[in-house]
């Protein structure tokens, strides 16, 4: 069964401006050197921006960490693209995407 912590962070990166800024912090750290370097995905390795997104998502990133903030249509574009990486950002937070349905606290 789906961890439903996976499911809350797919809905706040969605969402949550602050929750979408640093997921994509998060996934563009897993990106690659090179990847980073150029700005889109090279590696096919399940970690980091699809090919699609690897790109535009790349340069919020890169917008971010030069202290800059997203404008209103890169927000809109965020919230479209980062609940995807839900999966990917349970990865790194250590919290396993499936539970037994036993392992689910009231």
């Amino acid at each position: 069964m789906i961890n439903p912590k996976l499911t809350a962070i797919r809905e706040k990166v969605g969402t949550d401006q602050r929750w979408a800024v640093r997921a994509i912090l998060a996934i563009y750290k897993n990106q690659t050197s090179e990847e980073q370097a150029v700005g889109d995905t090279r590696v096919h390795n399940s970690i980091g921006f699809t090919g699609t997104d690897g790109k535009i998502l790349s340069s919020f990133a890169e917008q971010l960490l030069r202290g800059r903030t997203l404008s209103e249509k890169q927000l809109t574009i965020a919230f479209k693209k980062m609940p995807k990486y839900a999966g990917q950002l349970c990865d790194i937070a250590g919290i396993p995407r499936t539970v037994k349905k036993s392992e689910i606290t009231a």
